[in-house]
């Protein structure tokens, strides 16, 4: 398993769930094993197998926070983001010290249309972790967004505003190119909307907005 834990931090997911299968055959009945292995088949976007090795572990222990969290990003490679919501909450219940809890629910609850629940969820996790954004644990998120719905323009500006209210300006940035390159058109709403306020001013603003062909 650990020898799996390293091939993931290193990016080579087919590894990792080979090291998390041998793992899992030489015991299994251990609940870690399976929700690594469920980690390693969601980056690899094989969510079945994902859905079935997570189940497993929460079968295993329904006490296990970490499952829960993983079972959540399961059901964001599904859309379903009320289904996530609910597993990310349950991970929070059994463990509410984990920052990225907070931000895997936030996500969720943005793309459900809960606009400032999700931000309370975002806020949450960086009181608890500053720098939990800039952690690689942040990016398993990162894998489980791969449907059509996730990309829609509004998506991305609605994230794009969050990280505006954080303070988040890198990430802010971010989002907003990403929105505009998927065919965001609604430019006069980055200058009505409030959330953008206390980094409208700022020079790294300013500048992605010029070279965004943004500004007149």
């Amino acid at each position: 398993m650990h020898e799996g834990d390293q091939l993931l931090r290193e990016g080579k997911d087919h590894l990792a769930m080979l090291k998390y299968l041998e793992a899992s055959q030489a015991n299994p009945y251990h609940e870690a094993i399976f929700n690594k292995l469920g980690i390693a088949y969601s980056r690899l976007q094989m969510f079945s197998q994902a859905e079935n090795a997570v189940n497993r572990s929460i079968g295993l222990n329904r006490s296990y926070p970490y499952a829960h969290n993983t079972r959540g990003i399961v059901e964001l490679s599904k859309s379903n983001y009320r289904g996530a919501a609910r597993f990310f909450s349950r991970a929070i219940e059994l463990k509410p010290t984990v920052a990225n809890f907070y931000l895997n629910l936030g996500y969720s609850l943005v793309q459900d249309g809960k606009f400032e629940e999700g931000l309370a969820a975002y806020q949450k996790g960086l009181d608890l972790q500053p720098e939990v954004l800039e952690q690689a644990a942040f990016i398993e998120i990162s894998h489980a967004v791969n449907t059509e719905k996730d990309f829609r323009p509004r998506r991305l500006f609605d994230m794009a505003r969050l990280f505006a209210r954080l303070g988040q300006l890198e990430r802010c940035i971010e989002y907003l190119g990403r929105a505009i390159s998927a065919g965001f058109t609604d430019i006069e709403s980055i200058y009505r909307e409030e959330d953008f306020r206390q980094v409208r001013d700022t020079e790294e603003f300013e500048r992605f907005m010029t070279q965004a062909g943004l500004t007149d």
